[in-house]
């Protein structure tokens, strides 16, 4: 049975004060074939970067011009991938939830997972980005996922430096903020054809 990898990452942030984002995304890539991800990500790095830009670690969304948004994005979107994401309006989160925010980020991911249509015969990892430096939190990650999920999972946190489909999953993310945190729908757009589940939490 081929293993289905789920690539998690997340743009905008869980503060709630005048500098914070109006919402936050968690998106999810969806693949059998991780390798072709790799190497999209790997092509964009050798052909399309400057020789200054080919020395960091990682190649991110914010980061990139435009140009490399769109190719980057449209090489993703040739594979045979999809994509899940959800949608968070942090302005309709009750004030008493806003010193949670680790609980929030459960919550919608969990949420999210537990729309996936698989069940307990699909051989299924989830590789997140490792945001979660304290072991605690993030096994309680793990085992909120677990529990939420309708479908057995290995979870894994990785450095999105050494892993290029979380770089690939950075530029879904940051293309699926852009259009709901400024009405941009460029890299949306380029991508909206593997979109297979949205969620929204208006």
């Amino acid at each position: 049975m081929n293993l289905i990898h789920i690539y998690l990452d997340e743009s905008g942030d869980l503060g709630f004060n005048l500098n914070s984002s109006n919402h936050i995304i968690i998106a999810l890539l969806i693949t059998n074939s991780p390798f072709r991800i790799e190497r999209c990500i790997k092509k964009i790095r050798e052909r399309k970067l400057k020789k200054k830009l080919k020395d960091l670690p990682e190649i991110k969304f914010n980061k990139s011009s435009d140009h490399i948004r769109e190719k980057t994005l449209t090489c993703i979107a040739r594979e045979n991938i999809e994509i899940a994401y959800i949608v968070l309006d942090k302005n309709c989160v009750n004030s008493t939830w806003q010193n949670h925010k680790q609980k929030i980020y459960n919550f919608i991911t969990g949420y999210l997972m537990r729309s996936l249509p698989y069940d307990n015969t699909a051989n299924l990892k989830l590789i997140v980005d490792k945001r979660i430096s304290n072991k605690v939190i993030r096994a309680d990650f793990d085992q909120y996922i677990k529990q939420k999920a309708a479908f057995k999972v290995d979870i894994t946190h990785e450095n999105s430096e050494y892993n290029k489909c979380l770089q690939a999953t950075d530029f879904i993310s940051g293309a699926i903020f852009r259009k709901y945190e400024s009405s941009d729908s460029r890299f949306y757009d380029l991508i909206k054809d593997r979109i297979k589940i949205a969620e929204h939490l208006l």
